[in-house]
């Protein structure tokens, strides 16, 4: 038997193609990890810790669920990471929690980084050229993290020219053009996308749904990034850039509305000055607006009432950074300055006076805090030939005003990373990477999915920054056209935040979202494996990457400080892809999350009867069964007007996820009338397709 919330049966509705939605048992998908064309000597030299792909060589390779060539998929086959919910964005790097990732697009932070209810990422692909996942050896520009760094680069418009790219697929349309303005001193860039999925809802539902059991679906889903690049002087260079995107859902089942959504919107003005050769300056200045929304009937002192919930940050950030090489590059050294402001205001609520009319000029109960960080580092890296060192330091000094001044709190907190590679012989090496992190905000997790509706708060005097002290070292060796790296990790976590009743979400707004989150303690260590080779004669290509791993968690008024298995804890990950002339094949195979469930049930009394109360040993105190999945995809590429000054390129790509029709684990839900616990798996075999112009 399977029973859905509302916000899980949202999911269903919104994401389910038309094969999946009149299945008859509803099923999950996850991504689909295609083989990644991987320059083998390339891997070879990239940092320890660091992974650095161009994105147009995961087009068809890597994935999402909804056939988007998605960065975030392929860091979830990189090893070192435990996958959330089935296909969806949710990460957790080196045992780290979710809210633990940085992810910024040309050093911006986005906050709200999913579309499709975390089925893909919120940056259109066309506006990324690069990226970097980092996992450890973090540099000392970066702040705000304890586990991970996804970075996407947008493309240098100078170097560019004239480019466009047009797309459609089944739940995207996309268009993107650069174009120059002045030659080599001036050029602009718009990407842009919509999903006209909730037409195609609709469609579906008129002409299949005949007596009205699917409920009524409005969505909206689009994003939009804006660059442009001037060339002043010779040294000279401003940038100018935007993003927004937004997921705005509202679904009516009979009796109720449910309404959920997010948005971003950020601006970045980035001058940079080229001193001399060996000299560069950049000032950067940015804003950064992100907001998140849910609305449905809840109970709250004991009533039933309308509720709204919101949280929004508003963000400003100023930082002059400069770099230098000495020695024709041997020798480099980098040092900079931040200050950000905030405006945070998480969990918002607003309640009407009953459940059938909100309120409009109804008060919101607001936590407002005004948080200010102001960091400074020096780095200093060390390059001769087959010896790699890097070091840096990062102070910060942070101050939370906040409406309650219970909350206040103001600190000083240091942070170190550092990393080492020496090439001993030519096919063999060693690298190591050292981390001390903090990280001032925190995520309360209140969705198992990965979506961003998670309230996202600042640190007090109660829930103290995070600290992350994190060491790996391992052996890297490169042969031929094949690379292999084997290496492990150990790391220790304080001040996490256990959200301890996130499904009393709307009412934790209305009292204080401090009060359902206790602070503990985490630790995680683990091994490594990754192999990479091709052989280039025939077009093969092929990926292995292997984690075995164990994280926990404590917390001291929980099961009375002992340690439990953290939700995402996936003792054994394995990925395996594989790639020759267009065709792609990807297999996982992974431990079972961790789930919780009553280990028994015994008698309770009140003044008139008896009642049957469930026991809890200790939180996740069950594993759920082995999740395995084997996707396939097919691009098909070929170039029109060849004779033509400008030819055309288009590419088909077809991705089928899930092609064993496995019903995977996704979660469980608990049957109040038979007072079972029932396992839920979303999607079936799901395809996918979709075309792409290059002109």
């Amino acid at each position: 038997m399977k029973k859905y919330s509302p916000l899980l049966s949202l999911s269903i509705i919104i994401l389910l193609s038309a094969s999946s939605l009149f299945a008859q048992t509803p099923v999950k998908v996850d991504t689909l990890p295609a083989a990644v064309k991987t320059d083998v000597r390339h891997r070879y030299e990239q940092l320890p810790g660091t992974f650095t792909t161009d994105m147009k060589a995961l087009r068809g390779k890597v994935l999402s669920p909804v056939g988007e060539n998605d960065p975030l998929k392929f860091a979830m086959t990189r090893p070192g990471v435990s996958s959330g919910a089935e296909g969806f964005s949710a990460i957790f790097a080196r045992g780290g929690n979710l809210g633990s990732n940085l992810f910024t697009l040309d050093g911006v932070r986005v906050y709200g980084f999913s579309h499709l209810l975390g089925l893909t990422t919120a940056v259109p692909s066309a506006a990324i050229s690069t990226m970097d996942f980092c996992l450890g050896g973090f540099g000392g520009e970066v702040g705000g993290l304890t586990a991970s760094h996804i970075a996407l680069h947008s493309p240098d418009l100078l170097e560019v020219g004239f480019s466009g790219e047009a797309s459609l697929s089944n739940t995207f349309l996309g268009a993107s053009v650069t174009a120059p303005i002045v030659k080599d001193k001036a050029a602009v860039m718009v990407a842009v996308r919509w999903s006209p999925f909730g037409l195609e809802y609709n469609l579906l539902k008129k002409g299949f749904d005949k007596d009205g059991r699917m409920p009524s679906l409005s969505l909206g889903v689009w994003d939009l990034y804006a660059k442009a690049q001037w060339q002043l002087a010779l040294r000279h260079t401003l940038t100018l850039s935007g993003f927004g995107s937004r997921d705005g859902y509202v679904v009516g089942f009979p009796g109720a509305d449910y309404t959920l959504g997010w948005e971003n919107l950020s601006g970045h003005l980035s001058y940079t000055f080229a001193v001399t050769d060996n000299t560069t300056l950049t000032a950067d200045a940015s804003y950064n607006h992100f907001r998140n929304r849910m609305e449905h009937e809840a109970t709250i002192r004991d009533e039933m009432s309308f509720v709204q919930l919101q949280s929004r940050i508003e963000e400003q950030n100023y930082a002059v950074t400069g770099r230098h090489r000495f020695y024709d590059g041997h020798f480099l050294v980098s040092e900079g300055i931040r200050h950000q402001r905030s405006l945070m205001s998480p969990g918002s609520a607003k309640v009407s006076e009953s459940a059938i009319k909100v309120v409009d000029d109804a008060p919101y109960i607001e936590s407002i805090s005004r948080p200010t960080l102001t960091s400074g580092f020096l780095e200093l890296e060390f390059n001769f030939g087959p010896v790699n060192l890097m070091a840096n330091v990062r102070g910060n000094y942070y101050k939370n005003n906040t409406a309650r001044t219970q909350d206040a709190w103001q600190g000083f907190a240091a942070e170190f990373s550092a990393r080492a590679k020496w090439r001993i012989i030519e096919a063999l090496g060693i690298e190591a990477t050292f981390d001390d992190r903090t990280q001032f905000d925190h995520t309360l997790e209140g969705t198992p999915l990965g979506w961003s509706l998670d309230l996202i708060v600042p640190s007090t005097s109660r829930l103290l920054p995070e600290r992350a002290k994190q060491g790996y070292g391992g052996i890297f060796a490169a042969f031929g056209n094949h690379a292999i790296t084997l290496g492990g990790y150990y790391k220790k976590m304080k001040n996490l935040v256990y959200y301890t009743d996130a499904m009393a979400m709307f009412t934790s707004a209305a009292q204080g979202w401090s009060d359902n989150a206790q602070v503990g303690d985490g630790t995680s260590y683990g091994a490594e494996l990754l192999y990479e080779g091709r052989l280039p004669e025939i077009g093969l290509e092929w990926s292995l990457a292997y984690t075995w791993s164990k994280t926990d968690r404590s917390f001291p008024d929980i099961d009375h400080g002992n340690p439990f298995p953290a939700r995402y804890d996936r003792r054994h990950i394995l990925h395996a892809s594989a790639q020759w002339k267009g065709i792609s094949a990807a297999f996982t195979l992974q431990s079972g999350h961790w789930e919780t469930v009553a280990a028994g049930q015994y008698i309770g009394y009140l003044p008139a009867s008896e009642v049957i109360l469930d026991y809890f040993t200790h939180p996740n105190n069950w594993q759920m069964p082995l999740y395995m999945r084997l996707d396939l995809g097919y691009q098909m590429d070929f170039i029109s007007g060849k004779d033509s000054p400008h030819p055309l390129q288009h590419s088909l790509t077809l991705g089928v996820f899930n092609v064993l029709n496995r019903h995977n684990p996704s979660m469980l839900a608990y049957d109040a009338d038979t007072r079972t616990w029932n396992q839920v798996s979303l999607f079936p075999i799901m395809p996918s397709i979709k075309y792409t112009l290059d002109f």
